[in-house]
């Protein structure tokens, strides 16, 4: 498989961080446990952001603070401006710097919350499978915590011998993964499900649709049995390609790898 270990990490939840520098409203402080839960995760309950760094640069943080900032008027959650939270970013990755990081932004009615950990990912395809949801998928257009749903569907797809899940609705329509967009290749053609499927409005998957000419319309479970490309994206591992849904292998070929390499480039230079 094309296991990720940093993210099976997270689904520990009795494991005790390393002390480190976070920061916490006006400055840094390493007393973590009074605003982080032992899965490192912030207490309490508000939005958040995950970003990439690489040589202490946050990619593409501009997009990521617009659709921050989008849902937390949507929330009606207040935001500090955005010199502090530069500032913040800016001390935090100081204090813990990392090759290859994993920033958090995290904000709540209480607190804001930055952390930077080192995010260290192997993995060169992903085998996933697929798992049926149902109920509301209106919250999931926000990043919200506590994100205990999606950690949990991770820690399935793990139990299963999957690396990541695709999930699939009540009306048979495909949405995303636990912790990923995805995207088919159907006809030749890289498609990805729209908003009203109810999926989170990823970063990658808007550079994707922006840059990379893939379509928005909606994909069916049909689809999945007969794609002969698929794409799974997110802010951390950027895109890599599955080589498998539900046990049937699907060819990693050129155009699914220079897709990838394509998408990992635009998030590095934009």
């Amino acid at each position: 498989m094309g296991r990720d270990p940093t993210q099976g990490s997270n689904l520990n939840r009795n494991c005790r961080r390393n002390p480190v520098k976070i920061w916490v409203d006006h400055a840094l402080t390493d007393e973590t446990e009074q605003y982080l839960g032992a899965d490192g995760w912030p207490l309490g309950s508000g939005i958040f952001e995950t970003v990439r760094t690489e040589d202490s640069r946050p990619q593409l943080l501009s997009r990521h603070m617009r659709r921050v900032l989008l849902s937390a008027r949507h929330l009606g959650l207040s935001l500090p401006n955005e010199d502090h939270i530069l500032d913040a970013i800016e001390h935090v990755i100081g204090a813990e710097p990392h090759p290859v990081g994993r920033l958090r932004l995290s904000f709540s009615p209480d607190h804001f919350v930055v952390t930077h950990e080192a995010y260290l990912s192997k993995a060169s395809h992903l085998v996933v499978g697929t798992y049926r949801t149902a109920g509301s998928t209106s919250e999931r257009q926000h990043k919200v915590f506590p994100y205990t749903h999606h950690l949990d569907l991770l820690a399935e797809a793990t139990e299963q011998g999957v690396d990541e899940f695709i999930c699939v609705d009540e009306l048979g329509r495909v949405t995303e993964g636990a912790v990923s967009n995805v995207a088919l290749r159907i006809a030749s053609q890289w498609i990805t499900p729209p908003i009203t499927s109810g999926i989170l409005p990823g970063v990658i998957r808007a550079l994707a649709i922006e840059r990379c000419d893939f379509l928005v319309r909606e994909i069916s479970e049909n689809d999945l049995k007969s794609c002969d490309g698929a794409i799974a994206m997110s802010s951390l591992k950027i895109a890599l390609p599955i080589a498998s849904i539900d046990a049937r292998p699907i060819e990693i070929d050129s155009d699914s790898e220079q897709m990838c390499l394509k998408l990992r480039e635009l998030a590095r230079t934009l």
